[in-house]
């Protein structure tokens, strides 16, 4: 009976190790997107008033990083699934995309 105690704590012990590693991926994802979501928001500040080749370099970076934050956040739906978290309505609603800007 021993033996099958230890293997059980083992699992047990494995299963814990994943469960804290998901987290973790989940938290780097989570703050990947903030971040990301907030150099967009400098972005658009950076936008305001500017016109020509700089207002071109400007909506480049935007589409570029709001493409990018649209993936991370599709790297956290994944995530969230592979925790058994199916409902991603409120991911969506706490990392809004902004608008493209043209």
């Amino acid at each position: 009976m021993s033996s099958n105690a230890n293997f059980l704590g083992g699992t047990l012990a494995i299963e814990v190790e994943i469960r804290k590693e998901k987290t973790s991926a989940l938290r780097r994802v989570a703050t990947r997107v903030e971040s990301l979501l907030e150099e967009l928001k400098q972005v658009e500040q950076s936008l305001a008033g500017t016109r020509g080749s700089e207002r071109a370099r400007w909506v480049a970076r935007h589409k570029e990083l709001r493409a990018e934050a649209d993936k991370q956040r599709w790297y956290l739906i994944v995530q969230r699934e592979a925790m058994g978290l199916f409902h991603h309505d409120d991911v969506y609603e706490m990392y809004r995309l902004p608008a493209p800007v043209e």
